[in-house]
């Protein structure tokens, strides 16, 4: 049976999946694509460009809550901080648009 929290799991999944994959071999146009199709089982028709680009804003809310000569964007660590917030940041924005 689908759901709304199976769904934001499998969205959740989908980003964290594309987070391991080495940078420059990231398919971000299939992982959004997939997002895209979830989303819109609730009504949200948002086309997986837009939903690439939300999600870059909700990156770059972590970013601007940090002074820059503190981001350590080599620290493994420091950047799966900024993908983590970024895909709650995602998910709420996603539960805000389809309730």
């Amino acid at each position: 049976m689908i759901t709304l929290q199976g769904d934001l799991d499998s969205i959740t999944l989908i980003l964290k999946d594309t987070f391991e994959v080495e940078p420059f071999k990231r398919d971000y146009d299939l992982a959004f694509g997939k997002i895209s199709e979830i989303v819109g089982r609730y009504g949200l028709v948002e086309n997986p460009r837009n939903l690439r680009f939300r999600f870059t804003l909700c990156m770059q809310e972590f970013f601007d809550g940090i002074p820059q000569d503190q981001w350590r964007v080599k620290d493994p660590v420091f950047v799966k901080q900024s993908e983590d917030f970024a895909i709650e940041k995602f998910r709420q924005w996603v539960l805000e648009q389809i309730t």
